[in-house]
């Protein structure tokens, strides 16, 4: 039995996903082999080119894909269904093997709290703390920007690893060790400190040339790195800039330009709530997320069009009307 596992890309709680799911497939087939397939949200159909051919089949916190051989789905993302019309084929298959909530704080918790009440799983004790970690990271569920910028945890070490590994065939290896040896032990392994131990050691370079590089305008902080050859800022934005209220990054990596963009949940006004969903404001160019952060992907060869998208979303992050 082989697995077609997707997951969603380069992301902790689509990676912590993964290895959820493959430790409960594994107690269903212990001899399945589990190929996970990290996707990568694009606008079009991401799945258009892509082989959903397993013996079985899976795809967590990433998109609907309207394919009568993906047996699983779970995901939470309001931008789940694109275009909105997939809905309908969704409601017309689900079942025991498919959950959508677009209010859960994680995919992971969606997962771990649907397949114990369906089919009476419970998470094994190595990966016991995983899912709170996922809820807590995909939420922002920390008290304080410099909380969530702490990298004392195993869990925000791995994060910081995600965002910093470049070889897209390590996460097969990630995944798999995760569900079998959890966070404490996949933090240690000796195959994770070649990135992780630069990436450490480049966090405080990284955040001197964030604070010189973001810009302020009105309550958005915009940060530019095209050109460079930094990773996104992450909470980092919401350290460094308190008073700002949304964030908007645009960036490049060799297959993609991406605008992503987010709301500071510990910015002035944080607890009157957002005047804006974000994920609906980027799936208005293609893009997608949560009501808190969103993302636009764009190909490679699209400056032009990701510095177009940005200024147009802090236009509408800029009125409060």
């Amino acid at each position: 039995m082989r697995l077609k596992l997707f997951f969603h890309d380069a992301c902790f709680d689509g990676t912590a996903s993964a290895a959820l799911f493959s430790a409960f497939y594994r107690g269903r087939e212990p001899g399945a082999v589990i190929d996970p397939i990290g996707m990568r949200h694009q606008l079009g159909d991401p799945f258009a080119d892509v082989a959903v051919d397993g013996d079985d089949n899976a795809c967590v916190d990433f998109r609907y894909a309207a394919d009568p051989r993906m047996r699983w789905w779970f995901d939470h993302h309001a931008t789940a269904f694109q275009p909105p019309a997939l809905r309908t084929d969704y409601e017309s298959r689900t079942g025991d093997t498919m959950a959508f909530d677009p209010a859960a704080p994680s995919c992971a918790g969606l997962i771990t709290r649907t397949l114990a009440t369906r089919f009476g799983w419970r998470v094994p004790p190595h990966l016991a703390e995983l899912t709170t970690w996922a809820d807590t990271i995909d939420a922002a569920a920390y008290d304080s920007a410099s909380a969530a910028c702490a990298l004392d945890a195993p869990a925000q070490r791995l994060a910081l690893w995600l965002g910093a590994n470049r070889e897209p065939r390590a996460l097969a290896r990630y995944i798999d060790e995760l569900a079998r040896d959890g966070l404490g032990a996949l933090a240690a392994a000796d195959w994770i400190a070649p990135v992780l131990g630069p990436a450490l050691a480049r966090r405080e370079r990284d955040r001197d040339t964030w604070t010189r590089l973001g810009q302020t305008i009105g309550q958005v902080v915009m940060f530019d790195l095209l050109g460079t050859d930094l990773p996104p800022p992450g909470f980092s934005a919401y350290d460094l800039f308190r008073s700002c209220t949304y964030t908007v990054t645009l960036g490049r990596t060799d297959t993609a330009v991406k605008v992503g963009v987010g709301h500071n949940p510990w910015g002035p006004g944080a607890r009157e709530g957002r005047a804006h969903d974000l994920g609906a404001l980027c799936e208005g160019f293609g893009g997608g997320g949560h009501a808190a952060v969103g993302g636009v992907t764009l190909p490679a060869d699209a400056v032009d069009r990701g510095r177009a998208v940005a200024a147009a979303i802090i236009a509408r992050l800029s009125d409060e009307r």
